[in-house]
């Protein structure tokens, strides 16, 4: 039995993540498990659609758009990986939807960039990897 049943890569499409995928492939190939990218569209509010005028079906298009450009991108980088990767996308406060989708698990493994698209947003809203490391029992393995 495997210690982890699955790997997951918490992806935005930023350069740290890039690295976190790589470094997840690598960890996946290694333990004999799959691997799951988690992309999550970042909404800090869920007043803010309705206020913009948006329906439920646009953001979900948005969220499908932002996390189809940032699979790509990823795929393209580890293209290497020979097994299947499975590709999960979410809309919400992105450390709250990490920690939602890990549920605690200990046996499965996160990796995730130690920083995300931009160093003002880490600045002005909290490190989301530290946000994970502090509210999960899940391992995670911050990548810099």
């Amino acid at each position: 039995m495997h210690a982890f049943r699955k790997v997951v890569v918490a992806v935005d499409g930023s350069d740290n993540a890039l690295r976190a995928a790589r470094t997840a492939v690598r960890l996946a190939d290694s333990l004999d498990a799959p691997l799951v990218m988690l992309h999550v569209f970042p909404l800090m509010s869920s007043d803010l659609p309705g206020a913009l005028g948006m329906s439920q079906e646009d953001l979900e298009d948005i969220r499908d758009r932002s996390a189809r450009q940032t699979f790509d991108a990823v795929r393209s980088e580890i293209s290497q990986r020979e097994g299947p990767i499975e590709e999960v996308a979410r809309i919400g406060d992105v450390a709250g939807e990490i920690i939602d989708y890990l549920n605690d698990a200990r046996d499965v493994l996160l990796v995730m960039g130690r920083r995300g698209q931009t160093q003002l947003g880490s600045l002005l809203l909290g490190s989301v990897s530290d946000k994970v490391m502090r509210h999960t029992k899940t391992p995670v393995t911050v990548v810099s």
